[in-house]
């Protein structure tokens, strides 16, 4: 069971205060920037996306965008957390991306059972290795 406020990220001061005025259910929603945002590393079990990943790869530099997108991810993730995300955009655009980037033990993906062009994107986070000492 989560503990603690959920968070809801959104670029729009709209959308956020229009969610707010919904849902209030532990439900804190904020609006920053996706690619860097106001967190400390490793505060989330989990996060989801739906539509953000595909943002970013239609942006002009989509592999620089996506991968700063995916690198914030993985740094508010826990190590074993997992993002998810729900994208219009195949896997052989996705995939290469995400596995050229050193944070996720584990991909997978698969189509949407009930929405026909939707792909679930599964990455689980990898345990962070400490930082190398240098010798005193």
């Amino acid at each position: 069971a989560a503990t603690g406020p959920r968070h809801v990220l959104d670029m729009s001061w709209t959308c956020a205060r229009r969610h707010a005025t919904l849902c209030t259910r532990g439900l804190c929603y904020e609006v920053c920037d996706a690619r860097s945002t106001p967190f400390a590393d490793a505060v989330f079990g989990g996060a989801v996306d739906k539509g953000l990943l595909d943002a970013a790869l239609c942006s002009e530099g989509f592999d620089y965008e996506a991968g700063l997108l995916a690198g914030e991810v993985a740094r508010l993730l826990s190590d074993g957390g997992v993002w998810v995300s729900l994208s219009l955009s195949p896997p052989s655009v996705v995939l290469p991306l995400l596995s050229s980037l050193p944070h996720w033990a584990s991909l997978d993906t698969q189509p949407h059972p009930s929405a026909a062009g939707v792909f679930s994107y599964v990455a689980t986070r990898a345990e962070r290795r400490p930082a190398a000492r240098l010798p005193a």
